[in-house]
């Protein structure tokens, strides 16, 4: 399919954007949470995943179903994380020498994993709404009485 992806109707509505007409009425909704990492999360992700964890609960932005895409910034974090300390450590390239005795500098793996981990991190943190941008997008849930302002909405369009 081309073109934008969709926005959650959630995101619509804190965004101000949503459109009875564009809505479905049984979308599913899930309540605020924080899933457990699993276990074969790497250690520096689980870091992250109680870190990135604790701002998306502050934000009420993560539920039981945002799990596997919790997985998937923290791993990409973890991995930029990595890649970078042995880029800083080691310098971006190597030298090599060709078979006529020149030098040759060749880009270490851990640049091009860098890159790739920090294009995926940035992705997901879009997607969190944890980036400068896409957080001006949206508000966060429940007003200063507590209620929350989509569910309120939703219960208006109900009936």
């Amino acid at each position: 399919m081309a073109g934008r992806p969709r926005k959650p109707t959630a995101q619509k509505a804190l965004g101000g954007t949503l459109q009875p007409s564009r809505t479905n009425p049984h979308e599913p909704t899930a309540d605020v949470y924080l899933p457990t990492p699993p276990d074969w999360l790497s250690d520096r992700a689980k870091q992250y995943w109680g870190e990135i964890g604790a701002v998306l609960l502050s934000m009420k932005l993560t539920t039981v179903a945002d799990g596997p895409a919790l997985q998937l910034l923290t791993e990409a974090l973890a991995e930029w994380a990595e890649a970078r300390e042995f880029v800083n450590r080691e310098g971006m390239s190597y030298e090599i020498y060709t078979k006529q005795g020149g030098v040759m500098h060749r880009a270490y793996p851990q640049v091009a994993i860098a890159s790739d981990a920090w294009r995926r991190a940035s992705s997901m943190l879009t997607q969190f709404g944890l980036t400068p941008a896409s957080r001006s997008k949206v508000s966060a849930l429940g007003g200063e009485d507590g209620k929350d302002p989509f569910e309120e909405m939703m219960n208006d369009m109900k009936g």
